[in-house]
C-alpha cells in the first residue's frame, strides 16, 4: 500500500482517496456517490434478477410493507419485537432473492448456450418463483392487515377464497 501511495504522490495525489475522487469527481459533492452506487443497483437488476426496475422497486415495497405491517401486527397481539425475528425476515428476503436470481441466470445462460430445454425449465420455474413469493408476502400482509383490524389472522384470506370458490 505504500507503494501504491508512493507512485500516487508522483502524480500529485496525496492519497488513494484524492485519486479516487479525480476518477469519480461527483463523489466531491454531496450525495453524488449514493447516487452513483443506486444507478449501478438500478441498472444491474434486470441483469440479476430478471426484472425491469419498476418490478424490483414493487417487490421491495412489498417486502418492506410485510415488515411494517407485521411489526404493527406483533405491537397488536403485544408480542415483543426481536432482533431474532428481524434476522429471520433479513434471512427470508435474501432467500427470496438469491431464489429469483438463480434461476433467471440460469435460465440466461442455458439460453445462451443453446439449451432449450433448460433454458425453459429455469424461466418457467422463474416466473413461477416471482409469481409464488409476491403471492406468498400478500397473504402475510392481509392476515397483518386482519390482525390489525382486530380480526382473526385468516379472516381476508377467507373471504377471498370464499369469492373464488364463487367464481370457479
Amino acid at each position: 500500500m505504500n507503494h501504491l501511495i508512493r507512485v500516487l504522490k508522483t502524480f500529485d495525489y496525496h492519497d488513494v482517496t484524492a485519486f479516487g475522487k479525480s476518477l469519480m469527481p461527483s463523489c466531491r459533492y454531496d450525495g453524488g456517490a449514493v447516487l452513483m452506487i443506486i444507478s449501478a443497483m438500478y441498472v444491474s437488476i434486470d441483469k440479476f434478477f430478471g426484472l425491469d426496475g419498476a418490478a424490483f422497486v414493487a417487490l421491495g415495497f412489498v417486502f418492506l410493507v410485510e415488515l411494517i405491517s407485521g411489526i404493527v401486527a406483533a405491537h397488536v397481539r403485544k408480542e415483543t419485537i426481536s432482533s431474532a425475528k428481524l434476522s429471520r425476515f433479513t434471512l427470508k428476503v435474501a432467500c427470496y432473492l438469491v431464489l429469483i436470481s438463480v434461476t433467471y441466470l440460469m435460465a440466461i445462460s442455458f439460453a445462451n448456450h443453446k439449451k432449450d430445454v433448460a433454458a425453459w425449465v429455469f424461466d418457467w420455474l422463474h416466473v413461477f418463483l416471482v409469481a409464488q413469493i409476491v403471492l406468498e408476502n400478500i397473504v402475510s400482509i392481509l392476515e397483518n392487515l386482519a390482525v390489525m383490524s382486530g380480526k382473526d389472522k385468516a379472516a381476508w384470506i377467507n373471504k377471498i377464497q370464499e369469492k373464488f370458490n364463487g367464481i370457479l
